[in-house]
């Protein structure tokens, strides 16, 4: 992976931001990505199969599209800001109280972001009912990161993907 900056490694294996390979450069590495895989998954089984009674700690994540909608035309694009506006969100939570805030990492279009809760849910009954006033929170905060004619629904596709200029600013 070829990274181009952004926030350093977590624990918890988020995306960094980074360039994929094309398709002819992927296939130089997928032997080495296949055994690594593997290799890296006995390596964590072995660490960790005889740990009992640990504190189960857990988390969601919502990825959310970015749409630019032009109402005079009729149409809706592809907004590819979602590296704009995750630097945005990502400043905007430092100012937040810690348990209040959100983490906003990349997702792999660029007219895309990730949002997950700032601190996973603990295993008690009591933290369910924080995940909805979480998910609540974190929509509300890219609404407001979003300009006036931008949406963010969670959709798993685009429709109109791959059908004339679907992306705004145009893809080259």
């Amino acid at each position: 992976r070829r990274t181009t900056g952004g926030a350093p490694p977590r624990d918890m294996g988020f995306l960094l931001d980074a360039t994929p390979l094309e398709w002819d450069e992927s296939l130089e590495v997928i032997r080495y990505v296949r055994e690594h895989g593997i290799a890296q998954f006995i390596h964590l089984y072995n660490r960790i199969k005889d740990i009992e009674g640990d504190r189960l700690l857990w988390g969601d994540e919502v990825e959310y599209a970015i749409f630019k909608l032009d109402a005079e035309r009729g149409t809706v694009k592809l907004s590819l800001r979602g590296a704009e506006i995750l630097a945005g969100l990502q400043e905007g939570e430092r100012s937040v109280p810690v348990g209040q805030q959100c983490n906003w990492v990349p997702e792999w279009g660029s007219w895309m972001v990730e949002g997950t809760p700032g601190m996973p849910y603990s295993g008690y009954a009591t933290d369910l009912l924080l995940v909805e006033k979480n998910m609540r929170t974190r929509r509300a905060r890219l609404l407001a990161a979003l300009a006036e004619d931008e949406i963010c629904p969670t959709l798993p596709c685009f429709p109109l993907m791959g059908v004339g200029t679907f992306t705004d600013p145009p893809a080259r």
